[in-house]
């Protein structure tokens, strides 16, 4: 049996199928020590299931065609490298304990964990200790007495929402039916979710609604579960007002359906617990009878955003009502506390972070709002929204051309939304179909695309790509090349560094081959781990800087105002005369948009309007201006924003923000009285 890194670079071979694997060994940091160390263990595999083995001719990687053949059609059944064991590590360890115990149909003991897990007394007593650390923000624990054995100690409600944690913690992992189909038959259930997943879509099709498919393995996990527990007379207790209220909601009807379906409990509270999870995976659809509280606040985070972000936004309808099917679920699970993973926050924080900082500016009137705590996993699926909208503000139109590619994306509207614009940004030649979820593309007739590329395995005979929802510049390359070579079979715009060498090599005599090697490789995909996604974001003092700063007595004038604020700028080249005239002109037609605090403001205008270069300016008056002639629209501080894309000028932007968001720091701001204290000021908030 192959273990879990020969499986997943076995999964990750056949998902990408890179035509050269000097590229995809650098792409990944792997040493080619490690690649055919892993790469024997993988054909050795092959061998014994009488299945052909991947071969290397000079730098090219080839992969047989068959194998490929034979992947596809595993992946629409189990992963069948882990059919007849699974291994779990640490953190495993601690989800399965939890889940198992949750399920459990007799008194555990320590060696039932032990035969569970495979491991030993003390580990099991260690991995429990582990647990009832995970557990406690939940307010769970699991307890032992001679009565009950291992148990769970907790509200119903509590242990639900902890086990749907544990589920979601799974979500991405390459062996998860096969983890759950194991532990169910441990505790002697059968795993349902085929029949589970048949009665939802019929329901999903009676109530026309729209299941996000990244939730449903959650969910169909979880309700398995539920039901055991109902079995066992073990029922969530729900509050009688948000009881009453639930019954009353258009999803009640459906959570009632689901049951019946499946003949199970018709309980109120059950109904009304199963109505709670369900608003939490439906997607939401705008229209004239949309909550009226949850359009203002969707239209309150767009235009929030715009102003945090310094971006206008050319088509905000559909931006709105993007944002609104992603946010109404995300809201019932943030009222209610329902847990989600988000298996991309870490790069989500890594590879965005300054927008990551923005997002969470934007959602603090919300969660004030509603008095909820917003977790960071519900922060990085907005941040991917928000990424999306960027890029595609950015993006022009382009002609229809012979490929016709369509996206597959099962994460949600945030994730199909990225992939679809850096998909774009790659292969600009292409005639792309709108995203559509593995539902929809089963079907669509083949007929009507050439290539696919999809966030899960898919079943089709036409070329496929798997692709990550979020991509670095290395993986961008490597997914371009590996494209252009499979469909045109000519050269690409990324050459290995193996080619490059090959050439300087004819000319040039090669004294350390090795170093240049890196060299170029750093270059042609960027350094590893230290992926750049775009140019370089300057920090808020490389932008703000002495020339940038001045103080004036007052300005009665606010025309004058803003024109005096931008005009280091101006005199420096970063813009033409028309960007001061885009700002005045955009106050008077949309009104003061870029207050962001009372009495301080961030002018500024779209980058086609005559930005040059980056650039922001200060001026600081003593007296204030009123942006057109209102008393409510007095400014003191001007600082004006020259932005040459939606993205380059964020990491200042997000800076200047958490200086905005501190009181003491912002009242240092407007209290500064030369340009020595606003440049301390400004340095503390300029780290990296």
């Amino acid at each position: 049996m192959l273990d879990k890194k020969n499986s997943e670079l076995f999964q990750l071979l056949m998902s990408t199928r890179p035509k050269s694997y000097p590229i995809f060994i650098e792409t990944h940091s792997l040493s080619a020590r490690r690649f055919f160390y892993h790469l024997e263990k993988i054909n050795d595999w092959l061998k014994q299931n009488d299945l052909p083995e991947i071969d290397t001719k000079q730098t090219e990687l080839i992969i047989p065609s068959q194998l490929i053949e034979y992947w596809k059609s595993q992946q629409m059944k189990t992963n069948p490298i882990h059919r007849k064991q699974v291994h779990f590590d640490e953190r495993e360890r601690v989800l399965i304990l939890l889940l198992y115990t949750f399920i459990r149909t007799e008194l555990i003991s320590n060696a039932h964990y032990q035969f569970l897990l495979n491991v030993s007394k003390n580990t099991v007593t260690t991995d429990v200790k582990r647990a009832n650390e995970f557990s406690k923000k939940f307010r769970v624990k699991i307890r032992y007495t001679r009565e009950q054995g291992f148990h769970l100690r907790g509200s119903e409600e509590d242990k639900r929402n902890l086990m749907l944690k544990c589920i979601s913690m799974f979500s991405s992992h390459p062996s998860k039916h096969e983890i759950f189909e194991y532990l169910f038959r441990k505790q002697g259930h059968q795993d349902q979710f085929t029949t589970y997943e048949k009665h939802l879509k019929n329901v999903e099709k009676a109530f026309r609604l729209t299941f996000i498919e990244e939730r449903m393995f959650d969910f169909i996990y979880l309700l398995q579960m539920i039901h055991i527990r109902q079995h066992q007379q073990k029922w969530v207790q729900i509050h009688s007002d948000t009881n009453q209220f639930l019954q009353k909601h258009d999803m009640y009807p459906v959570a009632l359906t689901i049951q019946q379906a499946l003949n199970e409990s018709t309980q109120t509270e059950e109904l009304a617990y199963l109505t709670i999870l369900l608003l939490g995976i439906t997607q939401g659809q705008l229209s004239p009878t949309s909550t009226e509280l949850l359009t203002s606040m969707t239209k309150k985070i767009i235009n929030d955003f715009e102003k945090y972000a310094c971006f206008q936004i050319k088509n905000k309808p559909k931006a709105i009502e993007a944002l609104y099917r992603h946010f109404k679920p995300a809201y019932y699970r943030m009222l209610y506390k329902i847990p989600i993973t988000n298996p991309l926050l870490e790069e989500i924080k890594e590879e965005h972070a300054s927008l990551f900082s923005f997002v969470s500016e934007v959602m603090k009137p919300i969660q004030e709002m509603l008095n909820i705590d917003i977790p960071e996993d519900e922060i990085g699926f907005l941040t991917i929204h928000f990424g999306a909208l960027l890029e595609q503000n950015a993006l022009e139109a382009k002609n229809k051309k012979p490929i016709r590619a369509v996206i597959v994306c099962s994460n949600g509207i945030s994730s199909s939304l990225m992939v679809e614009t850096y998909l774009h940004s790659l292969f600009p030649n292409f005639h792309w179909l709108s995203p559509m979820s593995k539902d929809a593309f089963s079907n669509l007739d083949e007929r009507d695309y050439d290539i696919v590329f999809s966030t899960v395995p898919l079943q089709t005979s036409k070329t496929l790509f798997i692709v990550k929802p979020i991509m670095n510049e290395a993986e961008k390359k490597l997914l371009h090349h590996t494209v252009m070579q499979q469909l045109f079979t000519h050269s690409t715009p990324y050459p290995t560094p193996e080619q490059i060498i090959k050439i300087i090599e004819r000319y040039c005599v090669v004294q350390h081959a090795e170093k240049l090697k890196e060299d170029i490789t750093a270059v042609l995909y960027g350094q590893p781990n230290k992926t750049n996604l775009r140019r370089r974001q300057p920090l808020l003092n490389e932008l703000i800087t002495e020339e940038m700063i001045q103080f004036e007595t007052g300005i009665s004038d606010w025309k004058k105002a803003i024109a005096k604020a931008a005009e280091p700028l101006l005199q420096n080249g970063y813009i033409q005369p028309s960007y001061i005239d885009e700002m005045i002109g955009n106050v008077e037609k949309l009104g003061p948009y870029f207050i962001v605090h009372p009495e301080l403001a961030i002018p500024h205008a779209r980058p086609e309007c005559g930005v040059q270069k980056l650039g922001m300016s200060i001026l600081k008056l003593d007296e204030p201006t009123y942006l057109l002639n209102e008393e409510k629209n007095a400014v003191k501080v001007l600082i004006c924003l020259a932005a040459i894309d939606n993205t380059t000028h964020l990491k200042a932007l997000a800076q200047l923000t958490k200086l905005l968001g501190n009181k003491e720091s912002l009242q240092a701001l407007f209290q500064a009285k030369d340009k020595a204290e606003l440049l301390q000021l400004i340095h503390q908030y300029s780290l990296t």
